[in-house]
């Protein structure tokens, strides 16, 4: 019996030692606490039932190039002089800027010339949306550069006018 607890104490103290050769990075190394000399016997069986393993010599190097690694497809990106503007009518043009596939939402522009209008409409989901520059009027309000607005699903909105003309982000 005095074997095993020496083989945990091994186990124990092996434990312990690795923990203490980790480079820490702050605030990510969890405090082990009062429970903690419990905890390593416990967990020393199972340290002892381990195959001595060597990581394979390109392991860090590999992690390293994972994390450098430019985003994969979860990030799409648009610069300014890409993409295409729209005809939506004679005075409205309309840029898209992202598209999610999954959801179908959009980020777009909507470049409206002066005397533009936007027939009345329901939302059949929220849309958000900021002036980037000019001015609109929807539902009796005046809308200018710098203006965020937020409508959800069953708003409904009457005639939009824009007689200077304006810019608008929209997320819908």
């Amino acid at each position: 019996m005095k074997q095993d607890t020496d083989n945990t104490m091994r186990s124990q103290d092996k434990m312990v030692s690795n923990l203490d050769t980790i480079p820490a990075i702050p605030g990510t190394m969890p405090q082990l606490g009062n429970g903690a000399d419990e905890t390593l016997a416990q967990l020393a069986p199972l340290a002892q039932s381990l195959p001595s393993a060597t990581p394979p010599s390109d392991l860090f190097a590999a992690i390293e190039r994972e994390l450098d690694a430019e985003p994969k497809a979860a990030t799409q990106v648009q610069r300014a002089d890409e993409g295409e503007w729209t005809k939506r009518s004679d005075l409205i043009w309309k840029k898209i800027l992202t598209r999610d596939p999954q959801s179908g939402r959009c980020m777009y522009l909507l470049r409206c010339l002066p005397g533009a209008r936007i027939k009345p409409h329901i939302h059949d989901r929220s849309e958000h949306l900021f002036i980037i520059e000019g001015e609109f009027w929807m539902n009796g309000k005046l809308f200018t550069a710098g203006d965020a607005q937020c409508s959800m699903p069953g708003t409904e909105h009457h005639e939009i006018t824009m007689p200077n003309g304006c810019l608008v982000l929209i997320s819908a």
